[in-house]
Order: structure tokens, then C-alpha cells, then sequence
């Protein structure tokens, strides 16, 4: 999907996070969901720039973003309605327990969707068993 790679570069920036099953499948479908954005969007002929992915876990949570340095977001009238794509970003994030923002940076967007742990959110946690 990039046809001059000398021009868009992608990095991603993990830690040794060790998911399920599951999450990891959400966690593709996401970053392939913004990636691709970024690419289609972000980056008009002639225009050169980079994506970055990251994800980190520590105690309080986990966090994914994805940065791109391109156009930016239109504004105004010329603002996109929120399609298929970020309804499946959002529905993705939700089915992970997380919170999905979108931010213009003008030039560029950085999208984060982060999950605290429950005693970080101020939930308490439910114990495993209960004593009757």
C-alpha cells in the first residue's frame, strides 16, 4: 500500500506485552483499521510522512496509539462523517473495556485507545470467590 516507501515510513514501539487470543485479533484489527486511514487520508501525492504505532502495559493499564504526521482532519463543513471504520474502531475498543480519542494535531492525528486496570478507574475489583 506504499508505493514510495522512501517517502511514508511506519514504526511501531511495543513492549513484551503478552495478550490472549482474543485481544490480540482486536488489537490487529484496530491498528489495521487506523493504519490504513492514515495511509488512504493523511498522506495526499506528494506528500511524505510517518506513521507511528505504540502500545505499553504496565499495573494501571494498557495503551495503544497510532500517530501520523499527514494533513490533519478536515474541520468545518469539510469534516467527514464518522464512517465504518471508526464505528468498528469504537465498537473494537468497547468489546476491550477501553476508551477510544481521536485528536487533531494539525498537521497530522493521533488516535489512543486506553484501558485502566479497575482499581486505577476507581471501580473496586470483584473478588474471584465470596464467602457465604
Amino acid at each position: 500500500m506504499i508505493a514510495f516507501p522512501e517517502e511514508l515510513s511506519i514504526s511501531v514501539d511495543c513492549d513484551d506485552t503478552v495478550v490472549s487470543s482474543d485481544k490480540s485479533i482486536s488489537f490487529g484489527l484496530i491498528v489495521t483499521e487506523l493504519v490504513i486511514n492514515s495511509l488512504k487520508h493523511a498522506f495526499p501525492e506528494d506528500f511524505c510522512g510517518s506513521i507511528i504505532v505504540t502500545f505499553n502495559q504496565n499495573a494501571d493499564g494498557w495503551t495503544l496509539k497510532v500517530q501520523d504526521d499527514g494533513v490533519g482532519m478536515p474541520t468545518g463543513k469539510a469534516a467527514p462523517k464518522a464512517g465504518l471504520g471508526t464505528s468498528i474502531v469504537e465498537a473494537l475498543s468497547r468489546q476491550l473495556q477501553a476508551r477510544s480519542s481521536v485528536t487533531n494535531l494539525n498537521p497530522g492525528t493521533f488516535v489512543t485507545i486506553a484501558h485502566q486496570s479497575a482499581a486505577v478507574a476507581g471501580v473496586e475489583a470483584l473478588p474471584l470467590t465470596r464467602a457465604i
